[in-house]
């Protein structure tokens, strides 16, 4: 299958280059940042490298050359037979290369994988594949996405399909057409030729995911033991990493009747935790379920701290040997003992030369390009790795490597985003808390103890017993949380997240010292402490686990057709960069609006949290939605399209059910063609072709326009799915433990937790 031999490609590409490039690669698995051996395969950094090089090459070449054919009847065919024979032809010559001067380079390498490592990769194996296709897959013929998921994944879905069933290029955000894109969209992109390859949807979302992750946590594990040149260091950090620490569960247990406690956990469904937005899965294994592309771009941060931090362990090296020579110095002489270590440093480290000049220009230069080519997979995780590797510089020799780095990346970055941004990318300002409540010192202090639980404390302990070089490595980790907790880039303060949890991710190691210091001590006390303290630290993320399978169960998913005749006539009567006005669209329980967004074409404003959250300005296009469909005078409905890019007008059931409009289509109908319609009544969806206007009067009766003189219910909008037959003021008192949102409790749940689901505030059978 071709969409196999693309990515066997990438993955060869990576190879070939990585081993061109650098022929001691796989040493850096031979001994820890200290110089100490360590028996690591280096298969966890091989790979990895070689499949992240390769797809962002591959990948970025292939997206180039899209657009350079974009106005050929098949601008990505043309574009994956000129890449995948490019790549073909390189790939042959760089392994003769390779064996030719070199052999085999991975003789020897998996004999190096202990039996425990292969328990480890076992386990890795089994949860990401448990993740990935328990949230997406296929079901009697129909597309299954998980409850947790199914929201976002109306994005990233939509916006796939507009590669892979479209020409999106110039690419434009498929929930908000005719404009710029400011979400990062390559690695949608990447899935979206691989469903043109050949793979069924599922299947190209989710095999890139799964490689993405598995090597996310290869690569965290070669960082860890080349840290503490401990595997065992390796092992903790991937379960603290997995299942993260914090009082969620803790207080869940609090707050439960008591007799129940049991009961109550094995029944609930939704996630659980005291902070805000908790509930939606923002912090536990849900989000690499949900945002596909983070554990790429993970990979990569991991990769490129890998290859800089020589520089810095060596300057520290250097730096102690210069303390060490100057305090014997002073041991012979009259001098004061004391040293200043401020002067010792400006001297000895910024004003030095070995503090700036570069020693490896061919690894500077390939890390800023890796750095700066992962900008549009996930434009946070490379601003999170450029703030980590500014303070890293800081306290490194050959910082002009660095700045290298940086300029590459930046320039990368910088050129993306005049090409795919005709607008202000960020708008960063100071934000203090983030979303600690209140938001001052001691709100974000209570804000961290509860997200993150026993953590912080053992971070400050491991910080205080750590020497120097470790300490400053800790702080260096730690400042995307700084980060995270005084600027927001974008409107949704919540996205801040990502930077949170990549710091974490590093900062696990260093928790993991710690507890592997304490099973190091033989007394059966301090074993006991250690168990205690890693099943405090570990807990909530198990449960967690268990409830994003509990939540993601098949019987609870979300069907949606793979394809379907609205998607079928769109795809085969519409072009590419036609743009549909319609309701305010997400992937919902029903409906027809769900084939619009699978179809991959452009909406005008699709749902409005996903096109506020990236920067757009959705006010205005709102106004735009609700005076087209409510317009009763056709030749002013003609003034009003004209003055936007808008092709086709779709009406259905949630647009008779909007609750800041009245829907008029008749005025729609008298003004333009009905190019394709299905369904009756109620559920009639129909598609008007706005370039198509209507001449003289037509007979509406013959249309079966559905009108109703008022504003419809959700029950009349969507009578198989739900069900208010039930009288909760008179059965309930939700005065005193419930939270309301617009009039339904949204903790429900927690009482009838396998008979309901109020995903979207709204009971489901």
């Amino acid at each position: 299958m071709l969409a196999c031999f693309y990515l066997l490609l990438c993955v060869l590409t990576g190879f070939c280059i990585v081993e061109l490039l650098f022929k001691n690669f796989g040493a850096l698995t031979k001994s820890t940042f200290f110089g100490n051996k360590i028996n690591l395969s280096s298969l966890y950094l091989r790979l990895p490298a070689y499949f992240s090089v390769g797809v962002l090459l591959l990948t970025w070449i292939l997206y180039i050359l899209c657009c350079i054919f974009r106005k050929t009847s098949n601008p990505v065919g043309t574009a994956n037979a000129i890449v995948m024979s490019m790549a073909a032809v390189f790939v042959v010559i760089g392994i003769f290369l390779i064996v030719k001067r070199r052999g085999n380079v991975l003789k020897g390498e998996a004999a190096k994988i202990s039996t425990g490592e292969i328990v480890m990769i076992t386990m890795i194996c089994l949860l990401v594949f448990f993740l990935m296709f328990k949230t997406l897959g296929m079901i009697d013929g129909k597309l299954k996405i998980g409850l947790s998921v199914f929201s976002d994944f109306s994005t990233h879905l939509s916006m796939m399909r507009s590669f892979s069933k479209g020409m999106n290029f110039p690419t434009e955000y498929t929930f908000f057409g005719g404009e710029d894109v400011k979400y990062h969209f390559m690695f949608q992109f990447l899935c979206g030729n691989l469903e043109f390859l050949g793979l069924r949807l599922d299947q190209a979302l989710n095999i890139p995911s799964i490689l993405s992750m598995i090597f996310s946590y290869f690569m965290l594990f070669a960082l860890a033991v080349k840290l503490s040149g401990r595997k065992s260091v390796g092992y903790f950090a991937l379960l603290f990493y997995t299942f993260r620490s914090s009082n969620s569960l803790f207080e869940y247990i609090l707050e439960l009747p008591k007799g129940e406690v049991w009961n109550r956990l094995k029944e609930t469904t939704e996630f659980i935790g005291s902070t805000e937005n908790e509930n939606w899965g923002l912090w536990n294994l849900n989000v690499y379920c949900n945002q596909r592309h983070f554990s790429f771009s993970l990979t990569i941060m991991l990769l490129v701290l890998v290859l800089v931090l020589p520089a810095f362990f060596e300057g520290c090296g250097r730096l102690a040997e210069s303390l060490k020579r100057l305090k014997a110095e002073k041991e012979g002489t009259k001098q004061k003992p004391g040293i200043n270590y401020i002067k010792f440093f400006i001297s000895e480290s910024l004003i030095n030369k070995s503090g700036w000049k570069i020693k490896d220009y061919k690894t500077a230069i390939f890390t800023g390009l890796l750095l700066g080519a992962s900008g549009f997979f996930n434009g946070a995780v490379l601003i999170g790795t450029v703030i980590v590797l500014f303070f890293v510089a800081a306290g490194s020799d050959r910082r002009l490597e660095y700045v290298i780095v940086a300029g590459i990346a930046g320039v990368l970055s910088l050129i993306q985003s005049k090409v795919f941004i005709s607008s202000q990318l960020f708008q960063p300002q100071y934000y203090y808390g983030f979303l600690s409540n209140p938001k001052n010192f001691f709100g974000s202090v209570d804000y961290v103890w509860k997200l993150m639980g026993l953590l912080p404390v053992v971070l400050l302990i491991q910080f205080l017993l750590s020497k120097g070089t470790a300490k400053y490595l800790m702080a260096c980790f730690s400042m995307p949380i700084i980060f995270a907790f005084t600027v927001s880039l974008t409107p949704d303060i919540s996205v801040n997240h990502k930077y949170v949890m990549m710091a974490i991710m590093l900062l696990d190691i260093f928790a993991a010292i710690f507890v592997v210091g304490i099973f190091k001590n033989k007394d059966i006390w301090f074993s006991i402490v250690g168990v205690i303290l890693c099943l405090c630290m570990t807990l909530t993320g198990f449960f967690e686990l268990y409830i994003v399978g509990k939540k993601n169960a098949d019987e609870r998913a979300m069907l949606y057709p793979y394809s379907d005749e609205i998607m079928e006539w769109i795809w085969d009567n519409t072009d590419s960069s036609s743009l549909f006005l319609s309701a305010n669209y997400y992937l919902m329980y029903s409906g027809y609006g769900n084939s619009v967004i699978l179809s991959g074409r452009k909406m005008y404003s699709g749902w409005d949290y996903f096109s506020w959250s990236a920067g757009y300005d959705v006010g205005a296009r709102n106004m735009v939605v609700q005076d087209v469909y409510s317009c009763d005078d056709r030749d002013k409905l003609y003034k009003l399209i004209e003055n936007t890019d808008i092709d086709y007008i779709v009406v259905d059931r949630v647009n008779r059910g909007a609750d800041t409009y009245d829907l008029n289509e008749k005025t729609i109908a008298s003004a333009y063609e009905r190019v394709f319609t299905t369904g009756s009544g109620i559920d009639r969806f129909s598609i008007y072709d706005v370039s198509k206007k209507v001449s003289g009067d037509i007979d509406l009766d013959s249309m079966d326009i559905y009108e109703e003189p008022r504003a419809l219910e959700w029950e009349d909008l969507y009578p198989g799915d739900y069900d208010y037959d039930y009288d909760f003021e008179d059965d309930y008192d939700y005065d005193d433990e419930y939270e309301y949102v617009d009039d339904y409790p949204v903790e429900y749940v927690d009482e009838y937790p396998a008979e309901y689901d109020l995903e979207n505030d709204y009971e489901r059978k």
